[in-house]
Parts: C-alpha cells; sequence; structure tokens
C-alpha cells in the first residue's frame, strides 16, 4: 500500500512525501527510520480525483494542471522501468520481486504511484496486462496488448525488452523533434519580446516629442504610433484576447470537426508537411511491425496502430483499410487504395507479404523513414532559423525607420 505523509525533519521543516509499506504501522516505522518524525498519514487511493484536494476553483485548476504534467512526465518513465524490469525477468527473478525493486528506484511520484498500485493488483492475482489496464493515460494500449500477448505466450521477459527498444526510440524521436522546435520557438518569444518593449515604452516617448512639434508625420510614423497608442493604453486587452483564442482554439481541437480540420492542416502546412508525413509512415511502419512480430493478430495489430496514429483523417483509411483486410484482402492493396502511404513502401509491404516476412520488413521501414525523420528535422531548423531572423528584421526594421522619417523630414527643411 501507499500512504501519503508530512512529516518534521531534524530542522524542524515539514516533509510531504509518499512510502510504501505493507501497513501504516510499518509505514510509520519507514518514515521513523530516516529520521523524520511523523504529524500526519494517510493511506494514498491511486484514482484519487484531483477535485477532491478542495472546493476552490484555483486549487482544484492547480491540480489539475499538475496532474496533467505528473502525468506527460510518467509517460517518459515506461522506457527506463521497461527496460529494468525485462533485465531482471531475464536475470530470473519473479515479476514481483522485479517489481518491488524498481519501486525503490523511482523518483517520479506520480509514476512511483502507479507502479505500486500495479505491485499491489499482481498481488490479489490481477495479470500483469491487467494492472496496468487500470493506468491507459500512461500506459498505451499497444503495451497493454503486447504485455497481454508476452503473458499468454510466456515470453514476457522478450515482450517487456521490445517495448523498452520502443519507448526508448519514441522518448528519442520525441527529444528531437522538441529540440528542433526549442530555438525556434525562443527565437519567436524573443522577436515579440523586443516588439512589444519598443511599442510600449520607446515609441510613446518619440510620439510625445513629434506631438510637441506640430508637423504632420508621414503615414508610416502615425500607423506605428497608432498601434504603440493602443498597445500602451489597452495592452492588457490584447493578452486577454490572446488567452481567449487560445481557450476556443483548444475547445474547437477538441471537437471532431475541429480535430479533423487540423490534422488536415497539419499535412498541408508548407515545410512542415513532409516531416509530418514522415513522421505518421514511421509511427505506422514502425508499430505495426512490433505488434505483428509479437503475433497478435492483424486485425487487432491495425485496431491498435489506428488509435495511437494521432490523426483523425489516417485514422478513417487505417480503419478502411482493415476492413477490406477482414474481407480478404491483401494489406498492401488494402494500403495502396488508402494513398497514405509511398508507393515505395506499398512496394516493400508487397514483398514482404510475398516472402512471409511481413513484420520485419515493416520494421525496417520504420528504420529507413527514422533516419530520414531525423535528417528532414535538421534541415527544417536550418531553414526556419533564417526566416525567424528575417522576419524580425522586417518588422524592427520596419518601427524604427518609422520613427527615423519625420526626423530626416526635419532635417531636409533645416538644409
Amino acid at each position: 500500500m501507499i500512504f501519503e505523509y508530512q512529516a518534521l525533519n531534524r530542522n524542524g521543516d515539514t516533509e510531504s512525501n509518499y512510502v510504501d509499506a505493507p501497513s501504516e504501522q510499518a509505514a510509520r516505522a519507514k518514515i521513523k527510520s530516516q529520521g523524520l518524525y511523523v504529524v500526519s498519514i494517510r493511506k494514498h487511493d491511486i484514482a484519487e480525483n484531483a477535485e477532491t484536494k478542495s472546493g476552490n476553483v484555483f486549487t482544484r485548476l492547480y491540480w489539475e494542471i499538475t496532474k496533467y504534467f505528473s502525468l506527460k512526465m510518467s509517460t517518459r518513465e515506461i522506457g527506463t522501468f521497461s527496460r529494468q524490469l525485462a533485465t531482471l525477468l531475464k536475470a530470473g527473478m519473479p515479476l514481483l520481486v522485479s517489481i518491488a525493486d524498481i519501486i525503490q528506484q523511482i523518483e517520479n511520484q506520480t509514476f512511483k504511484r502507479i507502479i505500486i498500485d500495479v505491485r499491489e493488483k499482481l498481488e490479489e492475482g490481477s495479470s500483469m496486462s491487467q494492472a496496468l489496464e487500470r493506468h491507459r493515460n500512461v500506459f498505451s494500449d499497444m503495451y497493454i496488448n503486447m504485455v497481454r500477448v508476452g503473458e499468454n505466450l510466456g515470453s514476457l521477459d522478450e515482450v517487456i525488452g521490445r517495448l523498452a527498444d520502443l519507448e526508448e526510440k519514441k522518448n528519442v524521436l520525441r527529444g528531437k523533434i522538441q529540440a528542433a522546435l526549442w530555438y525556434p520557438g525562443f527565437m519567436i518569444f524573443f522577436a515579440l519580446g523586443v516588439i512589444f518593449f519598443l511599442m510600449v515604452n520607446i515609441i510613446p516617448s518619440l510620439s510625445r516629442m513629434f506631438t510637441e512639434l506640430g508637423r504632420e508625420l508621414p503615414l508610416p510614423t502615425r500607423i506605428v504610433m497608432g498601434i504603440s497608442s493602443a498597445m500602451s493604453s489597452f495592452w492588457y486587452v490584447f493578452f486577454i484576447i490572446i488567452a481567449v483564442a487560445i481557450y476556443y482554439f483548444i475547445k474547437y481541437k477538441q471537437t471532431p470537426e475541429g480535430r479533423e480540420k487540423i490534422d488536415e492542416l497539419k499535412m498541408k502546412i508548407p515545410g512542415f508537411k513532409s516531416m509530418y508525413k514522415k513522421l505518421i509512415v514511421l509511427r505506422f511502419t514502425q508499430n505495426l511491425g512490433i505488434l505483428l512480430n509479437n503475433r497478435v493478430d492483424i486485425i487487432k495489430s491495425f485496431e491498435i496502430v489506428q488509435k495511437i496514429i494521432g490523426n483523425v483523417i489516417i485514422e478513417k483509411k487505417i480503419a478502411e483499410a482493415s476492413e477490406k483486410i477482414r474481407e480478404g484482402s491483401s494489406v498492401a492493396n488494402a494500403l495502396s487504395r488508402q494513398s497514405f502511404l509511398p508507393q515505395l513502401v506499398i512496394g516493400m509491404i508487397s514483398a514482404g507479404e510475398a516472402s512471409d516476412n511481413l513484420d520485419s520488413m515493416l520494421i525496417n521501414i520504420g528504420n529507413v523513414y527514422e533516419t530520414e525523420l531525423d535528417l528532414t528535422i535538421t534541415s527544417l531548423t536550418s531553414l526556419i532559423e533564417p526566416i525567424i531572423i528575417v522576419f524580425m528584421g522586417v518588422v524592427i526594421g520596419i518601427i524604427v525607420i518609422s520613427v527615423l522619417l519625420p526626423i530626416f523630414e526635419m532635417n531636409l527643411i533645416v538644409q
């Protein structure tokens, strides 16, 4: 069981944390052995809703945001957990003992509570896949189904080892994409910050000086001064507009129509669409290949991949292809009608079917596209950086020129 406690350390400071123990008495002894004095302790329910923390709206919102980011961080722990578990199982250690040893090494408290809950369900007699099903917000359908297959075939250590490989590759790919987007994102934020500072702090001072001169200003200067005046007087309105726009965008994205429109747009954005389409091919081929390699039924494999592909339009195409396969069509023919895979990939899938080696072929295709995606990300980053710099230079240049125009005109009059 997992207990949530508050305790005082030797310095008199309050510490809040979680401890895993078979009973409250054992939990108190464990906390005391760490040199802490227990103030309060209670059994922690893993399914506890953040809303029970407090009736206050802002507090609930805080816990919801904290829970969201904790779960996001927990998904990054799956690869490490899977690698450790596969290693211990291959060494001949029992499943329960292996998980108990791993729990002591997990630092992420949210993920630690999840794994403790999994261990408790195993102790109660549930299978590993059944215990993981309670945490679908962290463990994907693919992960759970592959664990179920490993249990049925008696090869849980091998399956979890493959899942560890897959999760590690997924984390590496996610890291590459985030690293590629971080610098452009920082540049955009910095550029907007500089522009906002100029418009709110610098331009108003110059505007007052030009107004005192009583001269008619050039059109570009009047436009920039008008925008600056609006931003200086109603700067908070801009933030409200941005916040409202983001809120309604998120709401729209959650609707079926909104999600479909956004997914369609992702496949049409110049420059980005090439990377996105390669990412779809990578997800489809790699995940389908691993599922088939672990003896998951072809129809079930298509259903699982459909859920994790991350694009509504492609999900519909995969569902249609799955229906054609159910009716007796070959995988290559069914996919060729959906036109989301390149013809070269369809040809390789057809060759894999003919040689009864479809799973290995799909995994190889995934490896090829993983390399291509890496190169695409690098080239896209190299392309985005100068575009942002040019955009930033043009906008700031317009502001500077609009300010200098009246000065140039006054110099000409003086001469």
